[in-house]
C-alpha cells in the first residue's frame, strides 16, 4: 500500500477528523485512534445495529482504538512514547484543549521534530469566532448553501449529509500526503490548520464566484443551473424524476428531437444555450408538461437512443443496484468481531487498476489497547497498572 510505511496518531472525533483518517489508513497507514474514556461520541449515535453505530462505523475503518485518559500524566506519557514513532498526528479539539494537556504542535514537535500535526478548527484559530461550535448544519447556513439550495420562496433546505465535514476531511487528508511527501525532500515537519468554515467557502466555487464576479445574488433554483438550460430534473408521467443535463447544441438538438419537439431547436427564444437561460420560464414550463407524457423508463430509453445526458433521481435502493454501482465495487465487506461480515462505502479511487480493501472493521472502543502498549515496550505489569487505575480502559463496547 502506498502509505503503509506511514503510522498516524488520531485524536480526532466525529466526522472531519475521522473521514481525513479512514483515507488515509485506507492507503494503508496504520492509524491509532485514541478515544477519552467515554469514546467517541458517534458510538452512540442511531440508528444502532446489534449494540454498534451505523455513523461510526461510516468513518472508522482500517483504524485501531485505544482509550486513553489524557488528563492523567501517564495518559500522556503513551501519547509521548507513540509520537516517538509516528509521522501524523491530526486533531480536532476545541481551541487552547490540546494546549491545556500538553499534545498541542509545540508541544509534540519537542519530542518528534519532524511530525506533521494537523488541527481541524471550525472557524480557525485565528478567527474572531474561534471559540464558537461550528456544526455542519451551522456551516451549511454561513457558507450561502441554504440560500441558494431548494426553491425560491421556500425555507432554507440543508443537505441531507454533513457535507462540510467530508470536504474538510478530504482537504485535510490532502493537506497531510503534501506535508508527508515535503518531509522526504526537506525532513520539516509541518503544522497544518483546516476551518471548517473556510473549507465550505472554497466548496461553493462557481456559485461563490458568480457572486464575487457579478455582484448578483444566486436565486434559489431546485436543481436547476444559473447558467444552463436545461440542466435540471423533470417529474415524469409515473411520479418518478428524471435529471437532465444539455450543456452544448449538440446536446440540446438530440434532447429536442428525443421529446419530439424538434421545432424548438430553430426557435429563436431558445436558439443558443444564453437564448435559453434568458427564456427558461417559458421553456421549462413546455418542458415539464411534455415529460409528464411518458414514463421515467420511458425517457430514459429515448436519451439513450439519442445520446442526452440523464441521470434517474435514485431512492437509496435504486442506488445500491445500479448495475455500475453492483459492479463498481465501491460497496465492500470486512469482517467486524461482534456483526460479523459488514457493508462499507470503499475508497472511490483505483490505484494500478485495483480498489483498496478493507483491512480491518471500525475498533470496538479499546479493542487494541494491549497490543498498542505491547508495541511501545510496556510490560505486562504496566500495563495491569494503567488499566486498573483506568488512565487506560479495554472495556468493550
Amino acid at each position: 500500500m502506498l502509505l503503509d510505511k506511514v503510522r498516524v496518531v488520531d485524536l480526532s472525533r466525529v466526522l472531519a477528523g475521522p473521514i481525513a483518517t479512514m483515507v488515509l489508513g485506507d492507503l494503508g497507514a496504520d492509524i491509532i485512534k485514541i478515544e477519552p474514556p467515554q469514546g467517541d461520541e458517534t458510538r452512540t449515535w442511531t440508528p444502532m445495529v446489534d449494540g454498534e453505530s451505523a455513523y461510526y462505523l461510516s468513518a472508522n475503518r482500517n483504524k485501531r482504538s485505544i482509550v486513553i485518559d489524557l488528563k492523567r500524566e501517564e495518559g500522556r506519557e503513551i501519547i509521548y512514547k507513540l509520537v516517538k514513532t509516528s509521522d501524523v498526528v491530526i486533531e480536532n479539539f476545541r481551541p487552547g484543549v490540546p494546549e491545556s494537556l500538553k499534545i498541542d504542535y509545540n508541544s509534540l514537535k519537542n519530542i518528534k521534530p519532524d511530525i506533521i500535526y494537523c488541527s481541524i478548527k471550525g472557524f480557525g484559530s485565528k478567527s474572531s469566532y474561534a471559540t464558537r461550535p461550528a456544526y455542519d448544519l451551522l456551516l451549511q447556513a454561513m457558507s450561502g448553501l441554504m440560500a441558494s439550495t431548494g426553491e425560491e420562496g421556500r425555507p432554507p433546505v440543508r443537505v441531507a449529509f454533513a457535507l462540510y465535514d467530508i470536504i474538510a476531511g478530504l482537504i485535510a487528508s490532502v493537506s497531510i500526503v503534501a506535508a508527508l511527501y515535503d518531509r522526504t525532500l526537506s525532513g520539516k515537519g509541518r503544522y497544518i490548520e483546516v476551518s471548517l468554515y473556510d473549507s465550505s467557502i472554497f466548496a461553493m466555487s462557481y456559485i461563490a464566484m458568480i457572486y464575487l464576479m457579478t455582484g448578483k445574488m444566486p436565486k434559489k433554483m431546485g436543481s436547476a443551473h444559473p447558467s444552463i438550460v436545461p440542466y435540471q430534473t423533470f417529474e415524469c408521467g409515473d411520479g418518478k424524476h428524471l435529471a437532465v443535463a444539455v450543456t452544448n447544441e449538440r446536446f440540446w438538438e438530440n434532447f429536442c428531437k428525443a421529446l419530439r419537439l424538434e421545432e424548438l431547436i430553430a426557435d429563436p427564444r431558445f436558439k443558443s444555450n444564453p437564448d435559453r437561460v434568458k427564456n427558461r420560464q417559458e421553456l421549462i414550463e413546455m418542458l415539464s408538461k411534455k415529460f409528464k407524457e411518458k414514463s421515467r423508463s420511458e425517457w430514459i430509453k429515448l436519451f439513450e437512443e439519442y445520446g442526452v445526458p440523464y441521470g434517474p433521481v435514485y431512492t437509496l435502493d435504486e442506488v445500491f443496484n445500479d448495475p455500475h454501482v453492483v459492479a463498481s465495487g465501491i460497496v465492500g465487506e470486512v469482517k467486524h468481531p461482534t456483526l460479523g461480515m459488514i457493508k462499507q462505502l470503499l475508497y472511490p479511487a483505483l490505484i494500478d487498476n485495483v480498489r483498496p480493501k478493507p483491512r480491518k472493521a471500525p475498533p470496538r472502543m479499546g479493542e487494541d489497547a494491549i497490543s498498542i502498549l505491547k508495541e511501545l515496550g510496556y510490560s505486562d505489569a504496566d500495563i495491569e497498572k494503567l488499566i486498573s487505575t483506568r488512565v487506560v480502559c479495554c472495556k468493550l463496547s
